[in-house]
């Protein structure tokens, strides 16, 4: 995967909307999103017209740098620009530029790398600083910090919180289902977006499961209770969410009914496991569909260092063993054909809890898949 920087900026018709589609069709057509400036709004550049927001980002791709300008450029077309000659300024609903593609220097026909005179100007430099003030412009052999020090641009852009970029996750009727390792942060996300977005929350009755302390002390004796009873409530609280008084049609859940399988899977012998998968089969079906699942991914040893401080007493002998064991299972589940719309997110580098910015990467990676 190649690393890539975009800008982008919008000063025409819904300007905050244009920017956060393009992002959500960058995301579709070009890469991975890792990185999320503030968004500023900047005096117009080179001719007089409506204030821009600007904005910049930073992906993980695939594909060679020709590709990334043209499905720019696609992206550009899709969504109404009409580009001019070049030297000629004017009011534009999105503006995309490729700034940088790791560290190549390019210049062929149709494209220049790094994205000429971006030096001169505060509505990338600003941003970029904020994403990378240490990247080293490769042709002029100073950082990003170094640049905004001695642009001659007099422009002030004016940041906005990053809390602007959230997307809206529930224009159509749809779950968000975290699920992942335990301890790897689905209730904390759920509680937040749901929070957030003021959704309703469906979170798991851990605590109330009779058999869990029980199971973690002998759990040869006790998984098979304890993953009988986790189905049953699972099954009755997902049918309340949703086919209740006042059905649910939009929400989060920090868990999922299908979790039940891949514990069960672990937890049992076979021949249990081969009469739990029957019930199961029998009591959910194809029940409760419009749900898009995240999978959420740590690295074991933060794992570790998260159940260790959320201080659950029964949880403290947690092998790394077993949480490798549930990771290989969620894993084997996902490969085995997988029913629902799913994404993985890798959560090593986004601390959601305490960075704004790793929080709207994430929510703009749900939206886009």
């Amino acid at each position: 995967m190649n690393k890539a920087y975009i800008s982008l900026g919008s000063n025409k018709d819904d300007r905050l909307g244009n920017i956060q589609g393009a992002v959500f069709r960058i995301q579709k057509d070009i890469g991975v999103l890792i990185d999320l400036s503030s968004i500023y709004e900047t005096l117009s550049w080179g001719f007089d017209g409506p204030d821009f927001l600007n904005a910049c980002i930073g992906i993980e791709t695939e594909l060679q740098p020709l590709q990334v300008l043209n499905n720019l450029l696609i992206i550009e077309q899709q969504m109404g620009r009409v580009r001019s000659p070049e030297g000629v300024y004017k009011s534009r609903n999105i503006d995309l530029d490729l700034l940088f593609y790791e560290n190549q220097i390019i210049e062929v026909e149709g494209l220049k790398l790094p994205h000429p005179c971006l030096e001169l100007r505060n509505f990338i430099l600003f941003p970029m600083c904020e994403l990378a003030p240490d990247f080293v412009h490769p042709k002029l052999g100073k950082s990003m910090l170094d640049l905004s020090k001695i642009c001659p641009d007099s422009s002030s852009p004016q940041k906005i919180p990053l809390k602007k970029w959230s997307p809206d996750l529930f224009i159509e009727d749809q779950i968000l289902v975290f699920e992942g390792n335990i301890g790897v942060g689905k209730t904390s996300l759920a509680k937040k977006i749901a929070k957030d977005y003021n959704v309703p929350a469906l979170l798991e009755n851990f605590t109330q499961n009779p058999y869990l302390e029980k199971f973690y002390d002998q759990p040869e004796r006790f998984a098979l209770p304890l993953e009988n009873y986790f189905l049953a409530d699972r099954y009755h609280q997902f049918s309340g969410f949703f086919k209740g008084e006042i059905p649910k049609k939009i929400g989060v859940t920090d868990h999922s009914l299908f979790k039940s399988l891949i514990f069960a899977k672990i937890n049992l012998s076979f021949l249990d496991y081969k009469d739990f998968k029957k019930n199961y089969d029998q009591w959910v079906g194809k029940e409760f569909v419009f749900q898009k699942v995240i999978f959420l991914h740590q690295p074991l040893e933060r794992i570790k260092q998260q159940i260790k401080s959320r201080g659950r007493s029964y949880e403290q002998n947690i092998s790394p063993d077993y949480l490798k064991k549930i990771e290989v299972g969620y894993q084997n589940f996902i490969q085995l054909g997988f029913p629902f719309s799913y994404q993985k997110i890798d959560l090593t580098d986004l601390d959601f809890v305490n960075d704004e910015r790793a929080y709207q990467i994430i929510l703009q990676r749900i939206k886009a898949f």
